[in-house]
């Protein structure tokens, strides 16, 4: 996947496979000038946005999916199990 770090990039390209076409991803790095638009536009945001030098997409180090919530949530799962991040309060955002 790319705009993610080398080390991440097969973990998160093998989560996406696991879904079969269910999922999309929307982001992956981000510019501090792209994190904060998203942070000045929080506010109409469903998902929680970190302010520009506090996100882990700025670092590579993360990736946000869309799908069906449930699917979200078993790949959340599984993604924790090998040693990554997820929160279901997040359910679009996976990182490490």
């Amino acid at each position: 996947m790319t705009g993610l770090i080398p080390q991440l990039s097969p973990w998160a390209d093998r989560l996406v496979a696991l879904a079969g076409g269910r999922v999309r991803v929307t982001s992956t790095y981000r510019s501090w000038t792209e994190q904060y638009k998203l942070w000045n536009n929080r506010a109409n945001n469903p998902y929680p946005v970190a302010p520009p030098g506090r996100s882990y997409h700025q670092l590579g180090r993360a990736f946000d999916l869309t799908g069906d919530h449930a699917l979200l949530e078993a790949l959340g799962r599984v993604w924790i199990s090998w040693g990554g991040t997820w929160n279901a309060s997040d359910p679009i955002h996976f990182q490490a």
